[in-house]
């Protein structure tokens, strides 16, 4: 397929969605707990998310990154002491200076051999310069039906997302 250019993008090489794709695991231990001892604090779980999210920015802008806005963190099921937790994080939109990254997290109890989607979410990054000014980022090349699927619907999120002037609701820099 095409890749998925902006106007502005054009002087940039393209970078495909695997290219910039990051996979950590890590088993959570006592001290990454919260009250009560037995389940995994949020802030551990969103801490390993966005860790693996901007690298994946970082490795496609090859630029510095920050954490724009975080969409759609919904925990479906509670991460467990002792359980070995895989985050899956690739690109699914890029625009002037910023990057979309779909972030998967998934639980596996290893003494029952059972494996489940914990959560998903959504991890906006901003590539900027030294000085903290936006810069561009490379376009993103769709190689498969379903990068353009989450392509698309990662445009539709970051058109319909802007500043609004009365809410003062920040979306999106480009």
């Amino acid at each position: 397929m095409n890749a998925q250019r902006n106007t502005e993008n054009s002087t940039l090489e393209g970078r495909t969605v695997d290219h910039s794709k990051v996979v950590m695991s890590q088993v959570f231990m006592p001290q990454h707990t919260g009250p009560g001892g037995f389940f995994v604090h949020g802030g551990e779980i969103i801490k390993l998310m966005d860790t693996a999210a901007g690298l994946t920015a970082l490795r496609h802008s090859h630029s510095q990154v920050v954490t724009l806005r975080i969409e759609g963190i919904n925990f479906h099921y509670p991460i467990r002491v002792g359980n070995y937790v895989t985050v899956e994080a690739k690109l699914t939109f890029a625009s002037r200076s910023s990057m979309e990254i779909q972030v998967q997290v998934t639980t596996e109890d290893v003494l029952k051999e059972k494996s489940w989607e914990a959560l998903i979410a959504y991890f906006i990054f901003v590539a900027v310069d030294k000085d903290g000014k936006t810069k561009k980022v490379p376009p993103l090349i769709i190689s498969s039906e379903e990068e353009r699927k989450l392509f698309e619907d990662g445009e539709t999120r970051h058109s319909t997302c802007r500043i609004d002037e009365q809410s003062r609701t920040l979306c999106a820099m480009d």
